[in-house]
């Protein structure tokens, strides 16, 4: 009897752990002192922690066709935009912790140091679709010129450009974005366009769980963001999400590893709103 419960509880063990989201750091790791969002220093805190399977970063393509790293669309602290204005004023400006905004080419050279570590690159919303192809485009070649597209997986709130990314780098995890409770993209329609990913905001997924089952059932992988508590974590597990974002990949990477170790229990049940 003891050996058969011992046996039970280990293969318990082992279902949690296989549940387990796995963990992304939100624009790099920047919620610590000295970081800015979408910055190199924001990206070596990631590549400095244990478990974490990636890092998202944003990309906007300037007034004068620079690819830069930057959330958009205004510069932080500035009234800089980081597609109306250029490169060569934005290159000046020195963000509230001490950063600078870096090129995509930068971002991915320091990247490629750490190639176990997955890179999610969301590429903003622009203006006409001609010029997200371009973004994608040029995007691609970087991304093959330096070797790293085994690295790289890619995200967007434009189905355009998710479209594009699975054109022109095939095979690659292509991740549909949206924060809308009204969105009508499906996993049927992403499994028809051969998007491999949904991406959906907490508010989506919480208030609309079907949504996480019909992935499932269309072999679509599914990312929950912004998830910065525990009990958002306890809701991604019950519901089999396979990855979480997060701004404070430290503390989320922490509680994961406990529920892992079966040293802490869901206390709070979290709910979507209503």
């Amino acid at each position: 009897m003891k050996r058969s419960i011992i046996t039970l509880i280990a293969v318990a063990m082992s279902i949690v752990a296989m549940a387990q989201p796995k963990l992304v750091a939100h624009r790099g790791f920047y919620k610590t002192a000295g970081a800015d969002e979408n910055t190199i220093t924001a990206l070596n805190n990631a590549q400095k922690l244990e478990g974490l399977y990636g890092v998202e970063f944003d990309i906007n393509l300037t007034a004068d066709d620079e690819l830069i790293v930057a959330h958009g669309s205004k510069i932080l602290g500035t009234q800089l935009d980081a597609q109306k204005d250029t490169w060569e004023q934005i290159q000046k400006v020195t963000l509230p912790n001490g950063n600078k905004v870096p090129t995509l080419r930068e971002w991915l050279v320091e990247a490629k140091k750490c190639p176990n570590l997955k890179q999610i690159v969301e590429i903003k919303k622009h203006a006409t679709p001609e010029i997200e192809t371009k973004v994608v485009e040029r995007l691609v070649a970087m991304i093959n010129e330096l070797g790293m597209m085994e690295q790289m997986e890619f995200t967007s709130f434009s189905y355009h450009t998710c479209k594009e990314c699975v054109r022109l780098a095939p095979g690659r995890p292509v991740l549909y974005l949206n924060s809308s409770l009204s969105t009508d993209v499906d996993a049927e329609k992403l499994a028809a366009d051969n998007i491999s990913g949904m991406s959906y905001s907490m508010y989506v997924f919480m208030n609309r769980p079907e949504l996480v089952e019909q992935c499932r059932a269309k072999g679509i992988e599914t990312t929950l963001w912004i998830i910065n508590h525990p009990e958002l974590v306890d809701w991604a597990v019950k519901h089999k999400i396979d990855y979480i974002s997060s701004d404070h990949p430290d503390k989320i990477g922490a509680y994961l590893k406990s529920l892992k170790g079966g040293k802490h229990q869901a206390k709070t049940k979290a709910k979507g709103r209503r």
